[in-house]
């Protein structure tokens, strides 16, 4: 199961016609649902699920309420997976972050929605190109990243590891 999948599928009911894909931008999710009518109605009941929509140029750009995004991070089981070469540095970091019991900030947001992409696309060294100058970026202005996305972080390693 890929990291947005479980959003993807609270979202793909209320969106009656249209795509629905992580967004290259600063959303989580884009979707053209607006090109098809009754834009409005769909916005709402996205809305009303716990996501916030954006509509601009016959696009909808959807990310998690902080509520949504923690009630994800916070169910990410805490797994330990077995280190190896490859994941030893992306192991270290998303391992410090797991100690983390903060929650998401309106600071740490982007931070977390590109972490989640990144995860998403399965691509481990551009999460870990991404992460580690965000993690000392966050520290440096005194903020942590939260908890529940080195949890997540961890889970897929795991994950990683049996599929090999």
């Amino acid at each position: 199961m890929s990291a947005l999948d479980p959003w993807r599928q609270a979202l793909r009911p209320l969106i009656p016609k249209g795509f629905l894909r992580r967004d290259q931008g600063d959303g989580l999710f884009v979707s053209d649902y607006p090109r098809y009518g009754d834009a409005e109605a769909v916005s709402a009941r996205i809305e009303a699920a716990g996501f916030r929509v954006t509509v601009t140029e016959g696009l909808a750009r959807v990310t998690p309420e902080k509520s949504t995004c923690e009630a994800l991070l916070n169910a990410a089981p805490v797994c330990m997976p077995p280190v190896t070469d490859e994941n030893l540095f992306l192991y270290s970091l998303a391992s410090r972050t797991a100690e983390s019991d903060a929650s998401l900030t309106p600071e740490t947001e982007q931070a977390v929605w590109t972490a989640l992409k990144y995860l998403d696309a399965g691509d481990m060294p551009g999460l870990y190109r991404f992460l580690a100058p965000a993690a000392a970026l966050a520290q440096r202005k005194h903020r942590t990243l939260p908890g529940g996305l080195g949890r997540m972080i961890l889970r897929f390693l795991s994950e990683l590891r049996v599929k090999s």
